[in-house]
């Protein structure tokens, strides 16, 4: 009894490889029949919150190196327009204030930890304990400010203590 012959594909021999641009038929892929259940992606702000976060933390250590720095026009520079000034002063009273603190002879270090920053709209709070030394001061003391976007730069627009 003569047993069937089973075809076998020809062996690839360089006359037999197809050209470069001759199409090559291919065996199509299994298509499911049923339809998986759909699953979005939980909305997360985290990829562009840890961006704006590195961007926050970034322009807070430049603030506090301007002033360690004693680099006035910088640091005044890290401040929104609509900056709250303390008791009501006016923006140009407490830049003079500022200036004349800064601008005192001796020398000044301004050192940040303990960094937390939440976002709620295009504000970040930053709270963070800050170290303050100068030829008449030592102190350490919580610290939080509010940072606006504005112009793509996060500026502060709030300062508090404790």
């Amino acid at each position: 009894m003569k047993t069937p012959a089973v075809e076998s594909p020809p062996k690839a021999t360089p006359a037999a490889t197809p050209a470069a641009n001759t199409p090559v038929e291919k065996t199509p892929e299994p298509v499911a029949t049923t339809k998986p259940p759909e699953t979005k992606a939980p909305v997360s702000a985290a990829p562009e919150s840890a961006g704006n976060e590195a961007d926050v933390n970034k322009a807070l250590h430049a603030w506090a190196s301007a002033w360690t720095h004693k680099d006035v026009k910088s640091y005044l520079s890290h401040y929104a327009k609509d900056f709250q000034t303390p008791n009501g002063m006016s923006r140009k009273d407490w830049e003079a204030e500022r200036s004349k603190r800064i601008d005192k002879p001796g020398k000044l270090q301004v050192s940040i930890d303990d960094v937390s920053i939440s976002f709620e709209g295009e504000k970040a709070t930053v709270k963070f304990r800050q170290h303050y030394t100068s030829a008449t001061l030592k102190s350490s003391a919580s610290k939080t400010l509010v940072f606006v976007k504005s112009g793509g730069k996060w500026l502060i627009q709030q300062e508090r203590i404790g």
